[in-house]
């Protein structure tokens, strides 16, 4: 991540190069204590915890005597610490997979919330493919990082077998516990079971860089029964797992025997995971060829929550074609008339629309609404979308600017919102406005110009 390279960065940098010479305090990071020289005002100036360290009384290294103070910080890998140093000094920093979780902790721990803000836009947009999510997942499940990794599981599930197959390397380190357990979710969409076999052959074969032996791993694959074997392909059964000896004869026997007597396991997935295998793949443009197999499962309990989720998903992946899906969205209602379940499906979707906006975030989010500024940006144009479409008032719409304005103007104070709520105001409030000059008079509107002197108010803090 670059920040401005002016004459002010220049000078930074030379202190920065030349630390140990301006130094008045010595950070010890990590278990074996490598050394950061710094200067405590600059320190101070970016964190107001390092503040309360360096100038403010009870604290121990207030009272340091010695020409530079020594600060031990255990719990920070110095990789990690080594970004928020150069941040520090308003270098450019340097976020990959592996250590960005680290960057944020630390970022958090010191309450330096620029960097935080930062980490986490950059975290939300590696996330929108599967090889970014599925290695930000790997990096924080082996680094013990629980919530993370939590709040990436369910965006790895939705790209499935097919994303890991597209990204080997991004989940080669995965522990086996997380991989079992991601292979045998419910949620993990699945289109070919070949797929899950040539995933966990990767990951086995990957074993040796995570100082383990390959046949170890692959007898824990079979043990955890997360392949079914009677649902590959017959002629892969044999290429891939007969001829080179992966299954015992018995074992592969019986697959055969299972396969022939229609008597072999299958794959439980969620209604959520097959919805989601329907549209991974879709696109905007050939909307025929998927709402009939959409429609299909209707006769299924909680399809208007599930289908919702999933239609706002895809065209929040997709936001540049808001338009297109939105249209989409009433051809399938309008097929599910027949069902008697068309007003319930545009409840269901307008509602979890509004719901993303009213309802918190979680705090230790990574994607969606709230977190990431294309998600944000997306919705909102959905929103926009369904008001045209009459199947949302306008209220709720003013309702949503507000949430917007009020984000702004908490968050300008740190130096913004990771959503960029001001951006998605801008593109919500003169969609509003063409309502005000069509309409006239309505109720609704009469917050509108307030809202908006509101927001550029708070944009102008920034």
């Amino acid at each position: 991540m670059s920040r401005p390279n002016d004459a002010k960065n220049k000078r930074m940098q030379v202190m920065l190069e030349n630390a140990a010479m301006y130094s008045d305090v010595e950070f010890h990071v990590g278990s074996e204590g490598e050394s950061f020289f710094g200067l405590k005002a600059i320190y101070a100036r970016a964190s107001e915890v390092f503040s309360k360290m360096f100038f403010e009384g009870g604290f121990r290294e207030q009272h340091e005597v010695t020409p530079r103070v020594v600060v031990e910080i255990t719990d920070i890998a110095p990789a990690s610490f080594q970004q928020l140093h150069r941040w520090v000094y308003d270098m450019d920093v340097t976020l990959v997979s592996d250590t960005v979780f680290g960057v944020l902790d630390a970022a958090r721990k010191y309450m330096v919330e620029d960097l935080e803000l930062t980490c986490r836009r950059w975290i939300a947009a590696e996330a929108r493919t599967a090889e970014g999510a599925i290695s930000l997942f790997t990096a924080a499940v082996t680094g013990k990082w629980q919530v993370w990794s939590q709040g990436l599981l369910a965006r790895v599930e939705s790209f499935g077998a097919a994303g890991l197959l597209s990204a080997p390397q991004a989940y080669r380190m995965l522990p086996k516990e997380a991989f079992i357990s991601l292979l045998g979710s419910e949620d993990f969409a699945v289109t070919r079971e070949e797929d899950v076999f040539l995933a966990a052959q990767a990951w086995c074969a990957a074993a040796a860089d995570r100082g383990e032996d390959s046949t170890t791993a692959w007898e824990g694959i079979q043990q955890a029964k997360v392949i079914h074997f009677n649902l590959l392909e017959p002629r892969f059964f044999a290429e891939q797992v007969v001829v080179p000896g992966l299954l015992s004869q018995e074992k592969s026997l019986e697959v055969f025997v299972a396969r022939d007597l229609g008597s072999g396991s299958s794959r439980t997935a969620s209604l959520m995971a097959r919805l989601q295998l329907i549209l991974r793949d879709a696109v905007a443009e050939d909307a025929a060829s998927f709402i009939e197999p959409l429609i299909e499962f209707r006769h299924e309990a909680d399809y208007p929550r599930v289908l919702a989720h999933c239609l706002v998903q895809k065209a929040l992946a997709d936001h540049e074609h808001i338009s297109e899906w939105a249209s989409i969205w009433i051809e399938l209602w309008g097929a599910l008339r027949a069902a008697g379940l068309r007003d319930e499906c545009v409840r269901a979707t307008v509602d979890y629309c509004q719901n993303l906006f009213e309802e918190d975030p979680p705090s230790e989010g990574l994607v969606g609404v709230w977190t990431c500024p294309s998600d944000t940006l997306g919705l909102v144009r959905v929103l926009c979308k369904l008001n045209e479409f009459r199947k949302l008032a306008v209220l709720p719409l003013v309702k949503v600017l507000e949430a917007l304005v009020r984000k702004a103007e908490d968050s300008a104070p740190q130096g913004g919102a990771a959503c960029d709520p001001i951006a998605a105001a801008r593109e919500l409030a003169p969609h509003l406005e063409k309502v005000r000059a069509r309409h006239g008079h309505m109720a609704a509107l009469h917050s509108l110009t307030n809202l908006q002197q509101r927001l550029e108010s708070a944009a102008a803090q920034l």
